[in-house]
């Protein structure tokens, strides 16, 4: 069935004749505006309010949401990351266009990076239990995310993470249509991209009540910057049930299976010495641990859930959500070992490498990370609500299984690893067991039992929220390297509360404040000691304390047909801040954290946006944001002096602004984030510069053509002015300099940062049609 086409006059009308219908997301409220139709295939109305940047709020937490009349207008390859680096408070480091990189460079918010973050997919917690790190380019193709949402303060009690003392980013794909047609779309663009799309609606299968879509996409691109090629298989699978009128079961199942090679990521120094900078070509005869097939990384994940609401009757909802994870991946490096000394943990053995019958010298081999993860588990509660009154009752289960293993791989003639994901192909002991650099496992368990209550009063104009949440955390970690710690285990336990109170003076002007805690377990990854060239190199750390966090919102919203605003002071204050970065054994990159002490932060967050004025819909952000560290910083027997230095990754000043027009033909947006300057060090030492980056696309629909409905020609342009800047940090130090410290004795230098470079000016067409 051909999708509903609406010429200009009606879109603008539509503007002022919406329906409104209200979805609950969680304890807060989301409301989207719906009109009569869609004027392209992938989902436009032309009528969502500052172009599909901003939506109408109405719960006690700062939140902002993506919908898809800003999706489906960009590139199909940005990550979520992207999608959100306009909205309040949200850095989004630029760094991969194709967004199949691990991990989809760096993204924070409020100064606070992804690793202290909540991500939410469809009910799944998708953050790593053991290093904190999430990974985008596993989440729906765009052209199946309906809408990105991010709580910039504390999650709600509902919310499955123990991760999220910085907020909370929550994923929602379109639900299957009720008419059976096919969607398709083609990309290509700079550096030999090419992206292809379709998706399958089936319709209403007969009278079951049942609906599914199936959508497949393939993605390939040579890197921005040094050898190397990245390719994505994805699969999209959604299909819906109605029990009735409040009653719904959706199960979704995203799965990829990626082949990219890393990037690196340099130093200042490197990257003013060429901002080419990447690992080459050159295998060097087996002397180059940079050559680019030796830092692959092949990898596919799984996710699966089941988001169930059952209304039971006129006052009682049960609401249980079953998911699970899969992620197999190898992460791929380079190392020049000597046959006399192949170590694995503190324990050396005598291997011939090259096979020439003799053991001396020394071998180039392949030394893949190796990492398996499931986690499984489901979120339940029930919401008992009168007219006054709802109560919420819930218990979260998650339990997360990592293996992690790093054996010697072997090479062909050409440097390249016989095997990329590293589990077969690699040298053995003469009783033909790997000789392991790294072998550990992993387990959690959570427990998170929550309470919740909100009673309405004065005709529903004051709301007051309370809540509680005790989340109980169990991490068991054992290593199996010969002179290693065999077993690690800690358990947590955690009261969380949280108030929140809603006034509405009227329809048009609503206050909102509350006062939230939060915590983030330390990475499991700090429970292993770590190994290289047989000595320790990082020593297990079992007392690494939990981060926790306090935070207070007070804010102010305008709601009109036109206009939508919104003004919000927040306060911050962190106890154990612990900080993410990477640090390198010879050419591996482990991840790492440190206890950074206190910290506290105080800002102010504004964004505004319009329904259509002439077919244009503009946006506008803005933050201020001072964050403080509130402790001296630990470094073997004296202190950095770092109280009252800045936050590492918190810029002072961000300004976003998008400007949408659309009049059903002709349609284009512009969107431009400017950024102030971030340190990446403890002591404020190293930085990056400001910057800007303008995005743009420009597009036009044509007539029905034959079986093509809603035909559409886009052009995506990222950084329009092909700035050249560093867009975040990678790899956070405590000095770059040395230092003296707090007790007299000098500090040495703790290594030069590393960081994200930006994407250069990138063009890429799309042709995209429904069926």
């Amino acid at each position: 069935m051909p999708l509903i086409q609406a010429n200009a006059a009606e879109t603008t009308k539509s503007a002022n004749t919406h329906k409104k219908s209200a979805a609950q997301s969680k304890n807060n409220e989301y409301l989207e505006v719906h009109g009569s139709g869609e004027i392209s295939a992938m989902g436009v109305t032309g009528r969502q309010f500052g172009g599909g940047l901003i939506t109408k709020e109405t719960g006690e937490k700062s939140a902002s949401t993506v919908s898809r009349d800003f999706i489906a207008k960009q590139s199909p390859t940005q990550s979520a990351f992207q999608l959100l680096k306009l909205t309040p408070g949200a850095n989004a480091a630029s760094g991969d266009p194709f967004g199949m990189q691990f991990g989809g460079a760096g993204f924070s918010v409020r100064g606070l990076d992804s690793s202290q973050m909540g991500f939410v997919y469809e009910g799944i917690p998708v953050t790593s239990s053991y290093n904190s790190q999430v990974n985008p380019s596993e989440w729906a193709d765009t052209e199946n995310q309906e809408r990105v949402r991010i709580e910039q303060g504390a999650p709600d009690i509902t919310t499955p993470t123990v991760n999220a003392s910085g907020g909370v980013v929550t994923m929602f794909t379109r639900d299957p249509s009720h008419h059976f047609h096919v969607t398709a779309d083609a990309t290509g663009g700079s550096y030999s991209m090419a992206r292809g799309f379709v998706r399958v609606d089936t319709g209403d299968i007969g009278h079951t009540g049942v609906r599914m879509f199936m959508s497949v996409s393939q993605t390939e691109a040579d890197h921005t910057r040094g050898a190397g090629h990245d390719s994505k298989t994805h699969f999209d699978l959604g299909l819906l049930k109605e029990w009735g009128a409040e009653s719904r079961s959706k199960l979704t199942i995203s799965y990829g299976n990626f082949n990219i090679s890393n990037y690196a990521y340099p130093t200042q120094a490197q990257f003013d010495a060429g901002s080419s900078y990447n690992y080459g070509k050159n295998y060097g005869n087996g002397t180059n641990t940079k050559y680019y097939k030796l830092h692959q990384n092949p990898y596919e994940a799984l996710l699966v859930s089941l988001p169930t609401k059952l209304k039971l009757n006129k006052f009682l909802t049960f609401n249980f959500t079953p998911y699970t994870y899969y992620n197999y991946g190898t992460t791929g490096f380079g190392g020049v070992v000597s046959e006399n000394a192949v170590y694995s943990g503190l324990t050396s053995y005598q291997v011939d490498l090259n096979g020439n019958g003799q053991i001396g010298g020394s071998s180039m081999v392949y030394e893949p990370y190796i990492e398996e993860t499931s986690r499984s588990g489901f979120n339940t509660n029930l919401v008992y609500a009168t007219r006054h009154n709802t109560l919420t009752f819930g218990y979260w289960f998650q339990y997360e299984n990592d293996n992690l293993f790093s054996q010697y791989g072997k090479l062909d003639s050409s440097g390249s690893p016989l095997n990329a994901w590293g589990d077969s192909h690699y040298y053995t002991l003469s009783d033909g067991q790997p000789i392991y650099l790294m072998a550990s496992h992993s387990y959690v368990t959570t427990n998170v039992l929550y309470l919740g209550d909100t009673v309405s009063l004065l005709h529903d104009r004051l709301k007051i929220s309370a809540g509680f949440r005790e989340a109980m955390v169990n991490r068991l970690a054992v290593d199996s390297l010969p002179g290693t710690p065999r077993r690690m285990e800690t358990n947590t336990a955690e009261p969380l509360p949280n108030v929140g109170i809603t006034y509405a003076i009227n329809s048009h002007h609503q206050f909102f404040m509350n006062g939230s805690t939060a915590f983030r377990m330390p990475t499991t990854n700090a429970l292993y000691p770590s190994t290289y060239n047989g000595a320790i190199t990082k020593a297990a750390n079992t007392g690494l304390k939990p981060e926790y966090s306090i935070s207070e919102e007070l804010g102010y919203r305008y709601t009109s047909d036109k206009v939508m605003a919104r003004l919000t002071f927040f306060n911050y204050n962190f106890t154990n801040r612990l900080v993410s970065t990477v640090i390198y054994n010879g050419t591996q990159q482990i991840p790492s954290q440190l206890n950074g002490g206190g910290q506290h932060a105080r800002g102010v967050d504004f964004e505004i946006g319009t329904a259509p004025i002439h077919h244009f819909r503009p946006y506008m952000s803005a933050e201020y944001l001072n964050a403080k560290q509130d402790n001296n910083l630990m470094v073997g027997q004296d202190y950095l002096p770092t109280k009252g230095k800045t936050a590492i990754g918190a810029p002072k000043y961000q300004l976003g602004f998008g400007l949408d027009y659309d009049d059903g033909k002709l349609f284009g947006n512009v969107g431009i984030k400017w950024v102030g300057r971030q340190y990446s060090t403890f002591m404020n030492d190293a930085s990056i510069d400001p910057y800007v980056q303008a995005d743009l696309t420009a597009g036009y629909r044509l007539r029905n053509i034959g079986p093509l409905k809603n035909p559409e020609i886009r052009l995506n342009i990222i950084n329009l002015a092909n700035n050249h800047y560093l867009s975040g940090t990678y790899s956070a130090k405590s000095n770059a300099y040395a230092t003296t410290g707090v007790r007299g004795s000098t500090i040495a230098a703790g290594g030069a940062p590393s960081y994200y470079v930006s994407t250069p000016f990138m063009a890429m067409g799309t042709v995209s049609a429904g069926f």
